[in-house]
């Protein structure tokens, strides 16, 4: 912190007599550095004040021509001026999701809006939870009628809130369309299946509102999502996301040392009929030896020892010329062997 030469003193005085109050004594006889005003003029708050239908950058590219060479007030003065005032257009309640269905409300009803309308999903919010959901009609009245798939996808830390949030997207002529948008929260102990039940009220308001008729539904491995696609459109072939079906594969062939499960027979042989009876691990048949604890001992170490040396027992292996024991071999003979003559 800069210091200057300018015979200033800050006395304290506390007496026994009285404890509870304090002296204090401030001189400062020289000035220094003086102290700049960095508040925004007045002109640049008019300017912020009757442009809110503008972005940040347009604003301050206007404000240059009239301030060539800003130096009391920058660009973040003017963003936090501006955001200050057009927060107010959707900052309606001071609770966020009274605010976002007052907005809701209020974009439905704004005919000026155009494509940029939303109308609000009634949903049956069961105990524990919160949501909110809304749909874009615009898209439902242009593409509702072409769109044979959908896919419906959620993501997390898109918003202060806490709210996961769903997208409900259409397919038409290879491009995707937002048809509608459902963000919920778990706010208190929920019964079981509680999400499924919101996702099906939300599908089931494109189903019955906007006629969608759908031939393929696509999402992730998230089994409220599976459930509430197969619930609502039962006829419809539902499928998984490449990736995601991928990386659940990855991650459990990556685990090595996990005892597998207990193959039950019979629950498989009633959910796929056409399961083979002798289709049984070898560990489960009745004719199974045990495998003994020295023979895993085995296999766990020969399994490090590939791991470590993976050019043991292979000559054509990259790095087997690499390794500091076959260098050293290397060097022992190609250095001179001792003349036993001489």
């Amino acid at each position: 912190m800069a210091s200057f030469e300018c015979q200033s003193r800050v006395t304290i005085c506390i007496a026994d007599s009285t404890p509870h109050y304090a002296d204090i004594t401030i001189r400062h006889q020289q000035g220094h550095v003086p102290y700049c005003d960095v508040s925004l003029p007045e002109d640049v708050k008019d300017l912020v004040r009757n442009s809110l239908d503008k972005t940040p950058v347009q604003i301050w590219r206007e404000i240059i021509q009239n301030h060539p060479s800003p130096i009391s007030f920058n660009h973040k003065q003017v963003y936090q001026l501006w955001y200050s005032l057009v927060r107010t257009q959707w900052t309606l309640d001071a609770n966020e999701v009274r605010s976002a269905e007052k907005l809701l409300s209020k974009l439905g009803k704004d005919p000026t809006l155009g494509c940029l309308t939303f109308d609000r999903v009634d949903i049956d919010v069961p105990d524990g939870l919160s949501a909110i959901a809304f749909s874009v009609p615009a898209m439902l009245e242009k593409w509702g009628a072409r769109i044979r798939e959908i896919a419906l996808d959620s993501a997390w830390g898109t918003n202060r809130g806490g709210y996961e949030i769903f997208a409900l997207l259409g397919e038409a002529y290879g491009s995707g369309l937002p048809l509608g948008y459902l963000l919920t929260k778990t706010v208190d102990k929920a019964a079981p299946n509680s999400k499924k039940r919101v996702l099906e009220q939300f599908l089931a308001h494109f189903r019955d509102e906007h006629g969608l008729n759908v031939k393929f539904t696509l999402s992730d491995k998230d089994f409220a999502e599976i459930g509430a696609c197969r619930t609502v459109f039962p006829r419809a072939k539902h499928q998984l996301c490449f990736w995601h079906c991928l990386k659940a594969i990855k991650k459990r062939l990556s685990i090595l040392r996990r005892q597998p499960a207990h193959y039950n027979l019979a629950h498989a042989k009633q959910e796929f009929n056409f399961i083979d009876e002798q289709f049984v691990p070898v560990a489960q048949r009745p004719d199974s030896a045990p495998v003994s604890r020295f023979h895993s001992l085995c296999q766990y170490l020969l399994t490090c020892r590939t791991r470590k040396y993976p050019w043991r027992g292979n000559p054509f292996h990259t790095t087997r010329a690499q390794h500091p024991s076959m260098l050293w071999k290397r060097m022992q003979l190609a250095s001179p062997k001792p003349d036993p003559a001489g």
